[in-house]
Parts: C-alpha cells; structure tokens; sequence
C-alpha cells in the first residue's frame, strides 16, 4: 500500500514507485512535517494529496528534460558587426572618429569579404589562420596584420559576452618592435619654417605648434584663442582636437599645458586676426579641415626640398629636439600627452649619441648625423628656447658626477701650452680647499682671495662653498664679514 501509517508516531506517510521517462524512480513524503509538504494535515487524507502531488511533478521534470532547449539564432558577421556591435560597442562606447574611420576601412576593405556571410559560430582557428595567410600574401606589413586581426577579435569577444557563442577563437599576434621615429634635423626644420613662412603666416603658426609645443594635427585645427592659448603666461593648454569634422577630446583623453617658445610667441603674436575664435582658421572663421591640411604640408616639403611627410613628423621633432637638448623624459611625457612614459622614451638619445650639451659633442649636432663647422644661428636659438624651458631635473649626485666628469676632461688641456711643454701648477693657496675641483669653484675661490687681499678683512667662522663638488662644514649664511671702519661689504651667501 502507498499510504501507511507509522506505528511508532501514528503519523500517516506514502511510498511509491513511479516511471515517468522509463526509469523506476522512488517518491516518499510525510504531510505536516517540515518540507514540501508541510502544507498538508498529517492524516490520511493528506498522504494521499502529498502522494499526488509528488507524482505530478516527477512527471512534469520528465517532460521538462525531454524538450531540447531552444537555440538562439547566431547571426553572420555582417549582420553582427554592422548591426549591434557597432551600436553596443563603436557607438555606444564613443570610440574617437579616428578609430571609427579606421573600423570601417578594415571592414569594408578586409574583414567583409572574408567573414561577412559566415555564422559567428562557424569562424574557428582554422578560418583565422586561413585569413592570416592571406593578408601575409597580400603583403602586409605585421604591423598592419595585428590591427585588422584586432578589428576581428573584438566582435567576436563581444559575442562571447552576449552569449551568442560558447568560446571564441584565438587570434595569435605578431610581436613587432616599435618602428623606429624619423624626424627633422635642425637644419631641414629650418628650411621646413622658412617655407611654411612662404605659405602663409597662418600655417607658419601652425608649424611652429607642431614642431615648437608638439601638437598633433587635430589639436593644432581645434587650439582656440581665448580658451587655450596665454600669451601673458606664454603657455598653450591643448582641451580638444578636432578630426573628420568632429571635435572630440584629445587622444587619451588628457588635457595638458605646454610652454610657449620664443620662436612659437613670436609667431603668435605676428598673426593679424582677431584673437578670438580658432588661432588656425579660414577665412570665414571656420577651422580647417583635414583636406587643407594634408595638402599644405605636402607643398611645404616640396618647396623645402624635403621629403614628403605628415604633421605628425613635426611632432616627432619636437619631442627629439626637447630630449637632445636634456630635458627630462617625464616634463616631456606630459608635454607631449602620453600616458605611458615608454611612449616617451623613444625621443632619449641612448648611449653613444651626440647631445647638443654633451661636453665632447657638436651644438650643431642633430638626429641625423653631425654638421661640421661652427654653430648654426638656428641652433642657438634652439639653445635659447631650451634655456627658457628650464634645465633637466637632476639629482646632486648626477651633477657632482658630471662636475667631476668635466674637471677631468678639462685638466689635460689647462697642464698643456701651445708647444706641448707641460705648465708648472702653482700650489694651493689654503688648505682648505679640496685637492680635486671643478673650475667653477676654482675661480669663487681665486675671487675670494682676491678680495680678501683687496678688503683685508678678516675670517668669521668657515666659508661653505657648495658648488656641487665640495661641501665645507658647518654651512654659515656669511662668509666674509667687514671691519667697523671699513665702507665696503663683501658678503657670500649660500
């Protein structure tokens, strides 16, 4: 019987076999009790409720395991990639119109023909490997290769995502190194000004921006008057770009400050527009456009007599020039807007290079090579502008080194005259003056001494000289101070 009753508690209970998919499958329950059935009075007539119950849905859990679940329907890359993922992802995820005109030339000029009528659930390894292949015939270059396998990846990822297909396939990658940057030396820069000095003083402006602040095209068309530029301060502050006709925020999406040239100011204010509106604009007030652009600074390096080259060349350059003439890679990353300081590190001259400050290096000396004879005024007034820019920072112990460094190189020449008879070196006037110095701290000295046969004055407590190679001990604020009858005051302070 399926209905019993526990002699031991007098509680009613059921036990039953039931087959609802062909397999024998045991049902028992009490009613009243905490569980499924506790609903239910502990009687007999509850047991037999409690029995039904548990049969009806053993039976509908059968049913439920019998229907096959249903599939959603997978859509072709085309319908994927123009329908809902350039919405979801391109559109709604506000990628820049650089990258959006580049999604679109890939498709239309690669992916589509490979992948358009394929189900994103039939494009496998085998399919991108076959795709690669492809393009390696074509040939492209591996950089090129990575970004229209980039392009095909994230759809397919997103697809993932959205659980229209189980896994997607990998894409392997070439490892490319990061080409290597050709900018202009010193002397085609200056032929690439003078030309664009031809053009016009508003494109003349505009190369300077480029070569003298290192702004990109985009930001060069959107810099604006009153909002980004401060001749007060001589500083540009670079908010937006402009690009296809689109003014977005600046690639990265960082806003940076960076100051102003003398050759940059001077451009600036030679301008004869109003300062309001656009610095680089046409003649209605409207900024310029992409088209113009292009087309200028091609007629500029021809009328150079240059190399045809972008915009982005003339940044290049200015990132170069700012590291050969020492300024720190990390007031460089932010002038130039990178997010990552190995971005930057491509401008550092390494080892073995010719710097415009290095003591055994040319002034003229630029990233192609080293121009013989003297000094260029262009290079001068490169100096000039670096000068204003401020010095690189560096630690005491880097200058005590490059002190060090330059009072050895220079010791030779200052022992050996004309005919090459070594000169007889006059003892140290003090003891107190350290055995190795650098000739800057060699001449205080000699003017210090100097003036203390001159004055007569006399000694209170110990002269601190810090020139970066000796310190004294203790550091006194006063080194010389004069006698009460004496007009005259020589005072050397720290």
């Amino acid at each position: 019987m399926p209905i019993r009753r526990d002699p031991r508690t007098a509680g009613w209970f059921f036990r039953t076999t039931v087959t609802p998919d062909g397999k024998k499958l045991r049902l028992f329950g009490t009613p009243g009790v905490p569980g499924p059935y506790q609903d239910l009075a502990a009687t007999k007539i509850g047991a037999q409720e409690a029995e039904q119950r548990a049969i009806k849905q053993a039976f509908a859990e059968a049913t439920a395991a019998e229907t096959p679940p249903v599939k959603k329907e997978v859509p072709t890359f085309h319908e994927w990639f123009t329908g809902r993922f350039w919405r979801e992802w391109v559109v709604g995820r506000r990628n820049k119109p650089t990258e959006v005109k580049s999604k679109e030339f890939i498709y239309e000029g690669h992916l589509k023909a490979a992948f358009g009528d394929l189900r994103l659930d039939e494009i496998g390894p085998g399919e991108v490997a076959a795709f690669r292949a492809s393009l390696v015939e074509k040939g492209l270059s591996e950089k090129r290769i990575n970004n229209i396998l980039a392009v095909l990846s994230k759809p397919l990822k997103y697809a993932v995502d959205c659980e229209l297909i189980a896994k997607s396939p990998k894409i392997g990658l070439y490892k490319v190194e990061r080409p290597e940057i050709e900018p202009w030396d010193f002397e085609q820069y200056a032929r690439l000004l003078a030309a664009a000095k031809v053009e016009g003083a508003d494109w003349y402006a505009g190369a300077c921006l480029a070569g003298e602040a290192g702004l990109r095209s985009g930001e060069v068309k959107a810099l604006r008057w009153r909002e980004d530029v401060d001749l007060t301060a001589k500083t540009i502050t670079v908010n937006q770009q402009t690009c296809y006709g689109e003014t977005t925020t600046p690639k990265g999406r960082t806003r940076r400050t960076i100051p102003m040239t003398s050759t940059l100011e001077q451009a600036l204010r030679r301008l004869e527009v109003g300062r309001e509106g656009f610095v680089v604009r046409n003649l209605d007030g409207s900024a310029k456009t992409d088209g113009q652009a292009n087309a200028v600074i091609l007629r500029i390096c021809r009328r150079a007599g240059l190399p045809a080259k972008r915009w982005h060349t003339l940044r290049h350059t200015f990132g170069t020039h700012a590291a050969l003439f020492g300024v720190n890679p990390w007031r460089l990353q932010s002038w130039m807007g990178h997010k990552r300081i190995d971005e930057t590190m491509i401008y550092v001259p390494r080892g073995g290079e010719p710097s415009p400050r290095d003591p055994g290096g040319r002034r003229g000396s630029g990233c192609h090579g080293t121009r013989s004879g003297p000094p260029d005024p262009q290079d001068a007034r490169h100096m000039r502008d670096a000068a204003r820019l401020g010095p690189p920072c560096r630690s005491s112990s880097s200058r005590r080194a490059e002190d060090r460094a330059s009072a050895r190189a220079s010791a030779p020449s200052e022992r050996r005259q004309v005919a090459g008879v070594p000169r007889r070196r006059r003892p140290w006037p003090s003891s107190r003056v350290p055995p190795r110095c650098s000739p800057a701290l060699l001449a205080v000295q000699r003017r210090v001494l100097a003036a203390r046969r001159r004055c007569a004055v006399r000694w209170r407590g110990r002269l601190s000289l810090s020139l970066g190679t000796y310190e004294a001990a203790p550091p006194l604020r006063a080194g010389l101070v004069r006698r009460a009858s004496q007009p005259r005051v020589l005072l050397l302070v720290r």
